[in-house]
């Protein structure tokens, strides 16, 4: 529902992204990078996704350029708020402003609240602290910024597509799905 009490439209998402649980989206695009020739790729040919492709709308029917798509994953407590960040060159939000809003919330820095309500000591505080190690030995560097979102990935921070949630409490929103990078 809309905030007029009318029943929002479906989301359905652009054959780039879209994945079921019996059919895998065609991109194949690590997170911790941003969006690029050199790091958005089809995961059949490993070829760049092209840039026409990046600037076509990522919904059907398209979502207006002032309009938000909210995005989620069991993997974060974050919403992935997906708006245009194209200033004015599409009237419409895109493959290519999808995953830049995607990677800025992941690469943003984790708050000490955050931080805590993963429990101080627990087993999940632990496995992120984990997940940061490794990306910032996989990148050379990176302490200094300290434990990312995309750390509470471990490690699975390569994006395979979204799923449309058909039912339940979030039906019409789209479902991150990602897998080990």
């Amino acid at each position: 529902m809309d905030p007029h009490g009318r029943c929002a439209p479906a989301l359905h998402m652009h054959p780039l992204f879209t994945s079921t649980r019996f059919h895998s989206a065609p991109i194949n695009y690590d997170v911790i990078y941003g969006p690029s020739p050199q790091t958005v790729l089809d995961c059949t040919t490993h070829s760049p996704v092209d840039a026409h492709t990046l600037s076509q709308p990522t919904t059907d029917p398209p979502t207006p350029a002032s309009s938000r798509i909210l995005l989620r994953s069991d993997k974060f407590p974050w919403p992935v708020v997906v708006g245009s960040c194209r200033n004015g060159r599409s009237p419409d939000i895109t493959n290519l402003d999808l995953l830049h809003a995607l990677h800025n919330t992941l690469l943003t820095r984790v708050t000490p609240q955050e931080w805590e309500a993963l429990g101080n000591g627990s087993r999940a505080q632990q496995k992120v602290a984990q997940a940061y190690k490794q990306r910032c030995t996989r990148l050379g560097g990176g302490w200094e910024g300290g434990v990312r979102r995309v750390d509470w990935l471990h490690g699975k921070t390569r994006l395979i597509g979204i799923e449309v949630e058909k039912h339940g409490p979030g039906a019409g929103s789209g479902r991150l799905v990602f897998s080990k990078a």
